[in-house]
């Protein structure tokens, strides 16, 4: 009997127990969730322009000054180092005796076409044969190539600038004689210059004259320089497996010059429907990067790989889609689940 009174009042105390634990609980409010706020933003897909990146050289069109008859240096026109105009004098060679050539033949010419237009005007009065006036045309033209032939090789006699550009150091002086094929001065177009680079055969078929070119000089590392791209070898290089090009660059404010080894970003276009987001969104983890985004009100974190990357931002190749909403700032603090205050 005593035993079972025991086990009741155990029983009871038990009941009691569970009843107040039960109240007490019921009575005590659960905490809230924390609410985060952040920033975000939707992902959109945006058009990235394909580019890469190159070494390359500058080149400028120079060419030897060279006579093509012998005689000797009368005069110089130019300083050293100095800029010419096309058709310019650069050095004037010995003329006299073809000046005096010339002269005869231009005296012999002036007789012929008196003498044609004498017989043409007898020829209509019937006062001579036809005979004589197709010899007195004959002559004139024999006369007319003479006199022509000798006024070329007066001006054989005057070394003119090609094309404008910059004179090198002077390889002659006033008295020296200049024989055949002899090299006078240099002259360099430092105006136009050109980059040569290459590219893996790989952007072969992306490849189109005309595209735009970025350069990058060491000498002015915060100036970009432009050019068009103007030749693409028709054939790719066996040992490296490349493709050489060259572009035109503008150089009119002389900044540039040949012989510089210089960056080169060629475009090639632009890829469509790219997913891009700020750089900033990406929080790193052991196994690579994640994006936290905003579903139903609460943070979900999505792993993500990512691409290219421009300024401020970073292309998405998987993990992510279009018009998803991701938190920019504020996601150190925030975890899956965590309830998101949307900052305006």
């Amino acid at each position: 009997m005593k035993k079972k009174m025991i086990i009741v009042i155990a029983i009871l105390a038990l009941v009691s127990l569970a009843w107040g634990l039960k109240k007490y609980f019921s009575s005590t409010s659960m905490p809230e969730a924390p609410t985060v706020a952040v920033r975000v933003t939707h992902v959109n897909q945006v058009s990235l322009p394909l580019e890469i990146k190159a070494i390359g050289n500058l080149v400028a069109r120079s060419v030897e000054i060279t006579s093509e008859v012998a005689g000797h240096v009368e005069a110089i026109s130019f300083q050293d180092g100095a800029y010419v105009n096309k058709s310019d004098l650069l050095i004037q060679l010995d003329d006299k005796v073809y000046q005096a050539q010339y002269n005869f033949a231009a005296a012999e010419l002036a007789y012929s076409k008196n003498n044609y237009k004498r017989m043409t005007i007898l020829g209509k009065q019937g006062a001579i044969a036809k005979q004589a006036i197709d010899q007195a045309d004959s002559e004139l033209k024999e006369k007319k190539a003479n006199a022509e032939e000798r006024e070329v090789m007066v001006n054989k006699m005057k070394l003119l600038a090609p094309f404008a550009g910059v004179v090198g150091k002077r390889k002659v002086h006033v008295g020296d004689y200049v024989t055949v094929g002899q090299s006078v001065v240099t002259l360099t177009d430092t105006k136009h210059l050109h980059i040569e680079y290459n590219v893996p055969e790989k952007y072969l078929s992306l490849l189109k004259i005309g595209q735009e070119v970025k350069v990058i000089s060491t000498a002015y590392p915060d100036k970009i320089f432009s050019g068009k791209l103007a030749f693409i070898s028709p054939t790719v290089n066996s040992s490296n497996r490349s493709v050489s090009l060259y572009a035109d660059v503008p150089n009119d404010s002389n900044q540039l010059a040949a012989g510089m080894l210089v960056e080169v970003t060629q475009s090639l276009g632009a890829e469509s429907s790219v997913v891009m987001v700020p750089a900033r969104s990406l929080v790193p983890v052991l196994d690579g990067e994640q994006i936290y985004t905003v579903v139903n009100g609460k943070a979900l974190a999505v792993s993500v790989s990512t691409g290219k990357r421009t300024k401020g931002r970073v292309q998405i190749l998987s993990g992510l889609s279009p018009g998803a909403v991701i938190i920019t700032d504020g996601q150190l603090k925030v975890k899956n689940g965590t309830i998101i205050k949307i900052k305006t």
